[in-house]
């Protein structure tokens, strides 16, 4: 799951808000959002996962220095409210990922 969740940041801090919107950006969005989900059932605390995926932005930064900003700014801006979602509104997936614009 965390892998699926690190590819999912790695594509979203890649093409930024201007991601084209497709079926596969959507499934594998729908993908990992879902396994996210099945994560928080295990009762990982929302700073487990905010610093787990801060990490995977460091890792990133290795790589691309300019992708460890946009990963930050995904985790800062939208992971929290998408925890939350999923957790006190039983917020879909793909609800989810519409709002990431990885869905038509």
């Amino acid at each position: 799951m965390k892998l699926l969740l690190a590819t999912l940041l790695v594509g979203l801090a890649a093409a930024g808000p201007n991601m084209p919107r497709s079926e596969l950006t959507c499934q594998i969005c729908t993908d990992v959002i879902t396994d996210l989900d099945e994560w928080l059932v295990s009762a990982p605390t929302e700073q487990e996962i905010i610093d787990f995926v801060e990490e995977l932005c460091k890792a990133l930064g290795l790589l691309l220095p300019d992708l460890e900003a946009s990963c930050n700014n995904i985790v800062e801006t939208q992971l929290p409210e998408i925890i939350e979602g999923l957790v006190n509104d039983n917020l879909n997936p793909t609800d989810v990922c519409t709002i990431l614009a990885a869905c038509p």
